[in-house]
């Protein structure tokens, strides 16, 4: 049995990492991460906005079938903000979600094909410093 999950993540990374507009928007971001982490890349005290992606959850895919491996992936997409209220929030949110909700992957390099990326749902956690906006997108595959 396929496993892309790897290639979903650099995926994703890949993805927010060449977007220009993202990097206007994440203040404090630089080359070469933008601002954008796995779920342990994040260094400690990073002073500006950043996005930290992952999968949550993997999962036998719904369209396995004959010899055919599937597999659905759970993405979560959290985004951190330092600003008061949430609008820079949830401009970086907007952004995000552009450039996921049904946009192709390049997952060639674990054999699988990606043929559906959706938004799922989002909400927005103050807590009195950080905004934080978690966004998760399913990802179905077969290979």
């Amino acid at each position: 049995m396929g496993y892309p999950v790897p290639e979903i993540q650099t995926a994703f990374i890949t993805r927010y990492r060449a977007n220009t507009t993202l990097h206007g928007l994440l203040t404090g971001a630089t080359a070469p991460e933008w601002g954008v982490f796995d779920a342990d890349g994040v260094p400690v005290g990073y002073p500006g906005d950043y996005i930290v992606t992952f999968p949550i959850t993997n999962q036998i895919g719904e369209d396995m079938s004959f010899d055919a491996d599937a597999t659905d992936t759970f993405q979560q997409v959290s985004i951190f903000t330092k600003s008061r209220g949430f609008a820079r929030a949830r401009a970086i949110a907007k952004e995000v979600k552009n450039t996921t909700h049904k946009q192709a992957l390049d997952l060639s390099a674990s054999n699988f094909n990606q043929y559906l990326l959706l938004f799922e749902a989002d909400q927005e956690l103050p807590d009195g410093t950080n905004q934080h906006i978690p966004q998760r997108y399913k990802l179905q595959t077969q290979g």
